[in-house]
């Protein structure tokens, strides 16, 4: 029992690690890591440029003026050169650099997101892929029996043992049976195709024995779209503080230089000059209320992204528990279909029983081995999705 119970957990650990590297691969292809990172070197130059302008925001004016006067028999050149400095020595701006940081932290959040969608797109059309070849095999060994069973309907008919109607329904339900397959067959095609523009060079991985390891307390901490909502209310709060110290004023400071040529003057001049920039506008505080509501607004939502991630985790478990639960009742219905499907066999050669009734039978038992292929992924979907995100390795 111990032995079975390590060789499933060893199934399950080996399953996970062919998904999370497939996973990694289509990542990889997509360059959602790299468009981050293209992000963050410039989200990382505009903080520097913040703090570079804090003291170093230089400006140069040059200007020249011809005169005319009519006292003297030639006009004279004035030339005017300044240089000029806005210091932020209070640090008003300092709260832009936050603002930056934090938006970094959203797009990481972001990224998280994107990588999370990303992983649960890829299992599922994975899990959908294998649910479709194995229906599709099934509807193929199925055709396989059926024709041989037409086989001696057709020698049955020669001697006059059955009517020529069976025969050709039998023929039609084989018809039908074989579009079936070609449709399956399709659908699985077109499937491999799509999964192939995410990661061309790797086997599509196999979900089998999938065991449920990730706990809810572990799924609930890895939250994306609340940490996206938790850094952006943030932000806008920080904003607002920023833009009400708006006030705050600003030195200035510069020299300047004048050359004139002008004969009746003192010759050049020279100056040194420093002042306050205060600003007054009323708007900025009306505009810094409307962020600081934006913000309580946000953050209200928080709430709202932690119920959903919970209703996500309740949903997904309960469809795990489900599914196993219905597997076990189903294949038990199936053993009883496999004795009732050979005795039916035998008592529609010596025609006991109509086309109907053995049609009725087969489909039955189809049926049952279908729901077991579906809620077998749907088991093994579940699992994975809930185990990726609780262990957290796809967002690294």
């Amino acid at each position: 029992m111990l032995k079975k119970i390590a060789i499933v957990s060893l199934l399950s650990l080996v399953a996970h690690a062919d998904m999370l590297g497939y996973f990694q691969e289509a990542n990889k292809h997509i360059h959602y890591d790299k468009t981050y990172s293209l992000y963050k070197q410039s989200n990382q130059f505009l903080q520097s440029a913040i703090k570079e302008n804090r003291y170093a925001n230089f400006s140069a004016d040059v200007g020249y003026a011809r005169t005319r006067a009519t006292l003297l028999d030639h006009g004279f050149n004035t030339t005017d050169f300044s240089l000029n400095d806005t210091l932020d020595v209070f640090g008003k701006n300092s709260y832009k650099i936050e603002m930056l940081q934090l938006d970094l932290k959203s797009k990481k959040a972001s990224l998280s997101l994107q990588k999370e969608q990303l992983f649960v797109s890829l299992v599922t059309m994975i899990a959908m892929y294998h649910r479709t070849v194995e229906q599709q095999a099934l509807y193929q060994t199925l055709f396989t029996t059926q024709r041989n069973m037409y086989k001696k309907l057709q020698f049955l008919e020669k001697n006059g043992d059955i009517n020529n109607l069976d025969v050709l329904r039998f023929n039609n339900t084989l018809s039908t049976l074989k579009a079936k397959i070609v449709s399956l067959d399709n659908q699985a095609i077109k499937m491999k195709k799509q999964l192939q523009l995410y990661v061309p060079n790797q086997p599509i991985p196999i979900l089998n024995h999938v065991k449920l390891q990730g706990s809810k307390k572990a799924f609930l901490a890895h939250n994306p779209q609340y940490q996206i909502n938790h850094y952006d209310a943030h932000k806008q709060s920080v904003q607002a503080k920023g833009m009400k110290k708006n006030y705050i004023p600003t030195i200035t400071t510069g020299i300047h230089y004048q050359q004139i040529d002008d004969p009746t003057s003192y010759g050049d001049n020279y100056s040194l000059n420093i002042g306050l920039h205060i600003p007054l506008n009323r708007g900025n505080f009306r505009e810094a209320e409307a962020l600081k509501v934006a913000a309580l607004s946000s953050q209200s939502r928080g709430v709202e992204y932690k119920l959903q991630r919970e209703n996500e985790y309740v949903r997904r478990h309960q469809e795990y528990v489900d599914a196993k639960k219905e597997l076990a009742v189903l294949k038990e219905s199936l053993e009883a279909y496999k004795k009732s499907k050979k005795n039916i066999k035998e008592a529609y050669l010596k025609q006991y029983v109509d086309f109907n009734t053995y049609l009725q039978v087969i489909t039955e038992s189809l049926g049952i081995k279908e729901q077991i292929i579906a809620l077998k992924y749907q088991k093994e979907l579940e699992s994975t999705i809930i185990n990726a995100i609780a262990l957290g390795k796809i967002y690294e």
